[in-house]
Formats: structure tokens, sequence, C-alpha cells
């Protein structure tokens, strides 16, 4: 089994409304965990995740899904998994730099 986990680039927003792009992919085979990086309404900055499949069939067509099969089972737990420390870590780090700003 490879994992593979990668921050993706950020992406200059072309708009006002545009969004960026994930914070950062973890991939177990073709499991993929994708962290965004979200703000409130009221300001407050939080992370979530979405989860997907990719998938080839024989006449070369790729695409993604939101739906699984058992044998993807050990996959989705690796990248939840994955995905719930990244964040909380994350998390850590955005705190830290908030204290480490307000006491300069």
């Amino acid at each position: 089994m490879t994992i593979e986990t990668k921050t993706e680039p950020k992406r200059k927003e072309k708009s006002e409304g545009a969004k960026n792009g994930p914070e950062h992919v973890i991939r177990d085979g073709g499991i993929a965990a994708m962290i965004w990086r979200r703000e409130s309404t009221t300001g407050f900055p939080y992370y979530e995740y979405s989860i997907s499949r990719s998938w080839k069939n024989q006449a070369g067509k790729t695409g993604y899904s939101q739906n699984y099969f058992s044998r993807n089972e050990a996959q989705l737990i690796n990248v939840i998994g994955q995905a719930t420390k990244w964040i909380t870590d994350a998390e850590a780090r955005d705190q830290a730099g908030q204290a480490e700003a307000l006491a300069a």
C-alpha cells in the first residue's frame, strides 16, 4: 500500500468570490482527502475535509466518485485519520501563531 501526502500549492484568486484550492491533500491509492481552510461569516477560520475516490474505466475514461466499495475501508480509515491529525496540527500551529502575534 502506497501512501502519498502532499501539500497543494495555493492558487491565486481570480476574482473576489473565487475559492482557493485545497490546503493539503492526503492520498492512499485511489482514495484522497482534500483539506480545505474556510472562514465563517463572522471571520472564524476553520478546516474541513472532503473525500473522493478516483476511477478509470476500461475505455480509459477517468473521474471521481463519493461512493466507495467495501474494499476501500482500510484506505478510508487511513486518509480520515491522517486528515484529522493534519487538521489538529494545523489548528495548533494557527493558535501558536496567533499567540505569538499578540505577544509581539
